[in-house]
């Protein structure tokens, strides 16, 4: 009897072990070779500031067998989750544009959201006056649907379809010479998401950085091409400015090919040279 007690106490030690070991591995996904950031938040309905901060990252660069915090350890709960309804009735918010407000769901991310909805995650967050990437189940966020010729920041209507268009191909694998869809370099990228709105770049950096009108740093707007200088000679990379201090670009094959990136911290805060409209 004193055997079989014993056989059972064991027993249960072990698959109690097993069961808290389970859930705290679920907590962390450990980094394969070609993972990037932006995969990784999206298959885990998080964005990619999130992730970086609770990881504390200082780069979007990834070494594989590093393990990611992907869930939130404090066990903090989300809101209850509204109706089924994932869309409610349109809001007119001013005279030149209208809105829908959108239920955030299960999985949501705000890439998904803008995507599906036809807008882009900078516009989403300045409407909704949101300072991260950071959403949650059952809250509501509003939605511009008009079409109108300018948007409620100001900005020109097609800066945002650009941005909209550009925001589909992340994490686009880097591919030096490539122009798209399959693989892009930097000039590349800018010169293939242009063309599908009938604007015909010049093919490298330095010669798109002779188009367009200069724009100063505070003057930027989503659709502007913002140019750098990485090495020694000259202008050698371009991205396309999204609002709030971000780009959009394709940058390295480490990097993780098509990403967002800022102009104020890490390596390309030190390189930037500046920004030219090409908008008509």
């Amino acid at each position: 009897m004193k055997k079989l007690l014993g056989i059972f106490l064991a027993t249960f030690m072990i698959l109690t072990f097993y069961s808290t070991s389970t859930l705290a591995s679920d907590n962390y996904y450990t980094v394969q070779t070609g993972d990037t950031l932006w995969a990784i938040a999206s298959n885990n309905g998080m964005s990619i500031d999130y992730l970086m901060s609770v990881n504390k990252l200082q780069s979007e660069n990834l070494k594989p067998g590093v393990k990611l915090l992907i869930k939130n350890s404090e066990g903090t709960e989300q809101p209850v989750k509204k109706s089924n309804s994932e869309v409610e009735q349109p809001v007119q918010t001013d005279d030149t544009e209208t809105t829908q407000v959108y239920c955030i769901q299960e999985g949501d991310t705000l890439f998904k959201i803008a995507h599906q909805l036809g807008t882009t995650v900078e516009r989403l967050k300045y409407v909704n006056n949101m300072s991260s990437d950071i959403i949650y189940v059952g809250n509501s966020l509003i939605v511009p649907t008009g079409n109108a010729n300018v948007s409620r920041a100001g900005l020109p209507t097609s800066g945002n379809r650009i941005i909209a268009k550009a925001e589909e191909y992340l994490g686009t694998p880097y591919r030096y010479g490539g122009q798209g869809p399959g693989g892009f370099d930097c000039s590349g990228f800018a010169k293939y998401i242009y063309k599908q709105f009938g604007y015909d770049l010049p093919r490298t950096a330095a010669s798109q950085f002779q188009n367009g009108t200069t724009v100063a740093r505070e003057d930027m707007v989503p659709g502007d091409l913002v140019f750098f200088s990485c090495g020694r000679g000259g202008i050698d990379h371009v991205g396309i400015y999204s609002g709030s201090n971000r780009f959009i670009h394709s940058s390295s094959p480490r990097s993780g090919g098509v990403i967002y990136s800022s102009l104020t911290e890490g390596y390309y805060a030190k390189c930037f040279v500046g920004a030219k409209r090409c908008l008509r």
